[in-house]
């Protein structure tokens, strides 16, 4: 899979979300209307679904969730603190 053009388009997002308080939810419905193009490389979406949640302490927290497509399955993993009361995002990662 030729991933250049994906990995621009994650690594934009990625960025718009550290400027942006978003939840994961919220992040992952943006990325699939960014990959909505994408469908000819990824194929059809199919499923997102949570795989993983470790809270490391009381404001820490890991989220790992998995965007399936008919050709390719994308994981995202999620970094989230909570300094205020509320949750704001510390760190996303993804991979093909």
């Amino acid at each position: 899979m030729k991933t250049l053009p994906l990995s621009i388009e994650l690594s934009s997002l990625a960025l718009e979300a550290s400027q942006q308080s978003l939840l994961p939810d919220e992040l992952l419905k943006l990325a699939r209307q960014r990959l909505s193009d994408k469908e000819g490389q990824l194929g059809r979406f199919l499923n997102c679904q949570r795989t993983e949640t470790r809270h490391l302490s009381r404001d820490m927290a890991l989220a790992a969730y998995e965007l399936s497509y008919e050709k390719h399955t994308l994981r995202f993993q999620f970094a989230y603190f909570q300094p205020r009361g509320s949750w704001e995002l510390q760190g996303f990662r993804w991979a093909a």
